[in-house]
């Protein structure tokens, strides 16, 4: 059976929302990881990327169980390097495609939101952009500005053209 175009187009655009995180990730400089936004008490570049992993795989096995799990935390003395962000993130993006395509197809469950997979989808991409924007702001503070390509063509340009 030809699959739907709706969740076709559903998982395409989970696929390209990690492509772009994927894509920040590659183009932040390794020195650059310890970036804070001035300010704040809050997570560093890499840990702000190892939370939005985190949490997937939080709501991962919360969709699965129904029980809140407890996930290892990292010392907070050892920065994730981007070799092993760059990995959990792909694992875990594409883990979050196959819980949607299954929960699309009625053979996966999505606990909260409705029980809709496609408002999961929406909290996930809002989630995630909203730490995507710190880490933006955390380079650009902390002097390692994104140059206009990686913004506009990367981060943008992804979502309305495709490339």
């Amino acid at each position: 059976m030809k699959p739907d175009p709706l969740v076709r187009s559903i998982l395409a655009t989970w696929k390209r929302h990690n492509q772009i995180l994927l894509f920040l990730l590659q183009r932040t400089p390794e020195k650059a990881l310890g970036s804070i936004p001035a300010g704040s008490k809050g997570r560093d570049v890499a840990r702000q990327f190892a939370h939005v992993e985190r949490v997937r795989q939080g709501w991962l096995r919360f969709h699965e169980t129904g029980e809140r799990p407890e996930l290892p935390r990292a010392p907070k003395d050892q920065r994730p390097a981007k070799a092993e962000l760059k990995a959990a993130l792909q694992a875990s993006g594409k883990a979050i495609e196959d819980h949607l395509a299954k929960a699309l197809r009625g053979e996966a469950r999505v606990r909260l939101f409705g029980r809709s997979p496609v408002r999961f989808l929406g909290y996930l991409i809002a989630h995630e952009s909203h730490h995507r924007g710190q880490i933006v702001l955390a380079l650009k503070q902390s002097g390692f500005p994104l140059n206009e390509k990686v913004a506009m063509k990367g981060l943008w340009g992804k979502w309305m053209f495709g490339k």
